[in-house]
């Protein structure tokens, strides 16, 4: 197959599935974004693989194409699960709130005065983690710490917030 003919080949699977394709991502992923980039993912493992079909509608090219998709979405989610794990405000404000119960009558609680009592490298983290929403891979590219020491960090600073809370 010469270089035209892979071309037209992955225009026309392209006409054909494409929609299909995001549908099947979304259903894994459920993130429109992401069912985006794992059909594009996919396009270019297919442009990059060796696999010849006759004929695009073939059944064998659609079970093909599927299967690619599938993995490809699947990859998507398992990095996303484990590269982009974000922590939310609401371990904060679980921390805060349930001292808060402790005591009745407290008047609510200004968290960047909590954050500007903590030590730096635990707000830091707090910081990057909840205010800018950032995932702990990224907070730990941007501090230059590992991501085992930004979970312990912010893991230490709730305890942090908590103490401060409390008294």
């Amino acid at each position: 197959m010469s270089k035209k003919d892979s071309v037209r080949f992955i225009e026309e699977c392209y006409s054909l599935y494409e929609q299909k394709m995001y549908r099947v991502a979304y259903a894994i992923l459920k993130d429109q974004d992401a069912a985006e980039d794992a059909v594009q993912e996919a396009f270019l493992k297919l442009m990059k693989s060796n696999k010849v079909f006759v004929d695009a509608k073939s059944d064998e090219c659609k079970r093909y194409i599927i299967t690619v998709i599938k993995n490809s979405a699947i990859n998507i989610y398992r990095k996303g699960k484990k590269d982009f794990q974000l922590v939310s405000l609401t371990d904060l404000e679980g921390v805060i709130e349930s001292s808060q119960d402790e005591e009745q009558d407290s008047e609510p609680i200004d968290l960047e005065a909590i954050l500007d009592k903590l030590p730096a490298k635990y707000s830091d983290v707090v910081k990057c983690l909840v205010k800018d929403n950032l995932s702990v891979r990224e907070t730990s590219q941007k501090l230059n710490i590992s991501e085992t020491s930004v979970r312990k960090r912010f893991e230490r600073a709730k305890k942090k917030i908590k103490a401060l809370v409390q008294n």
